[in-house]
């Protein structure tokens, strides 16, 4: 293996990552399409972002694999079991593999309509959960926090976390991506931060149905505390620690892709909430908006579990049931908890 670091999936924020690490390093960045990769190598250029001369494009899986001792990973949740299958051949133990992935997988992939059995427990498995039963790797890592894709491509300041078991693979991912512009913030909540990282699309989603019906930045305000409320108690329900939930992991990237037009999920809610075609909308996005297969699963597993948890109830009923917006917002007020902090 040589000293160049392989990024898997050549969307935005795969582009992004890849732009982040050549400044400390050579990059492979593996394209799918063949003359996605070839046109890369030939004009240094991706979706009208131009690329450093560092990065180079592939379109062999199990070439990457042999050559990058390092891997991240930015594509789509419901693509990353077949890739992980796809890349356990070439994988080994000493290569690790971090992930910027904020969404789940099904426990039974077979099971498309989310719905949760009597007996069973959170129905989906993170990205390392899926790495850890599909590949041999043992070092993995989850890069997350406010990361969009199109402030990290214009150079603008930023930071994220980089959540692991191993000392290693957050050392080698700070060495790696550090620079006077990103920095990147250590924890050893790796399940944690993976929640958190899926939880808060919905909330987003919520935050941008919102604004799309111009009820206002008091209203927003409260969707998104209450929607880290619910990050919270959903997390406590899977002993995961609260401190997991309130660093850039969670409440900096709730905050960022709550109030930001360049969020797919909260420009996907906005779109809601100024359209009366909900299934049209859904049938444009549904692949590329993380929080609505987010939505369906947690809201089945919040009903089995008995938690209250009125702003994921609210997108719910609004994309599934399709209820009104302004109707769907009276679960924000129909819960009777009186005092501010009720959580903690």
């Amino acid at each position: 293996m040589n000293n160049q670091i392989g990024v898997i999936g050549s969307g935005n924020f795969g582009t992004a990552i890849s732009v982040l690490l050549a400044h400390n390093t050579g990059v492979l960045l593996y394209a799918r399409n063949k003359q996605v990769s070839e046109t890369i190598n030939r004009t240094h250029s991706h979706m009208g972002w131009t690329l450093p001369t560092r990065i180079k494009a592939i379109s062999d899986l199990e070439e990457i694999c042999q050559r990058c001792s390092v891997l991240f990973i930015a594509i789509p949740s419901f693509e990353f079991p077949n890739l992980a299958r796809a890349m356990s051949p070439f994988l080994t133990p000493q290569h690790i593999v971090i992930h910027g992935v904020k969404g789940f997988a099904l426990r039974d992939e077979q099971n498309r309509n989310y719905q949760i059995t009597p007996h069973e427990g959170f129905p989906v498995r993170t990205m390392s959960e899926v790495l850890k039963s599909e590949t041999n790797v043992i070092r993995i890592g989850c890069l997350s926090g406010p990361n969009l894709s199109k402030e990290l491509l214009k150079r603008l300041p930023a930071a994220s976390v980089i959540a692991s078991a191993y000392d290693e693979v957050i050392v080698t991912a700070q060495n790696l991506l550090n620079q006077n512009k990103f920095k990147l913030y250590r924890s050893q909540h790796l399940k944690g931060t993976e929640i958190a990282g899926a939880l808060k699309n919905i909330v987003a989603i919520a935050s941008g149905m919102i604004n799309g019906q111009n009820l206002g930045k008091n209203l927003e305000s409260i969707v998104i505390t209450k929607g880290l409320r619910e990050m919270l108690i959903i997390g406590q329900s899977l002993d995961i620690a609260p401190d997991a939930f309130l660093g850039l992991a969670g409440i900096g990237d709730l905050i960022a892709t709550s109030t930001a037009k360049s969020s797919r999920n909260y420009s996907f809610g906005y779109t809601i909430g100024q359209s009366d075609n909900i299934a049209r909308a859904l049938d444009e996005t549904r692949d590329l908006v993380e929080g609505i297969g987010t939505t369906e699963i947690i809201f089945n597993y919040i009903r089995k579990a008995n938690l209250t948890c009125p702003v994921i109830h609210m997108v719910y009923d609004v994309i599934f049931n399709k209820m009104e917006v302004q109707t769907a917002v009276d679960h924000i007020y129909a819960h009777n908890t009186t005092f501010d902090v009720d959580f903690l």
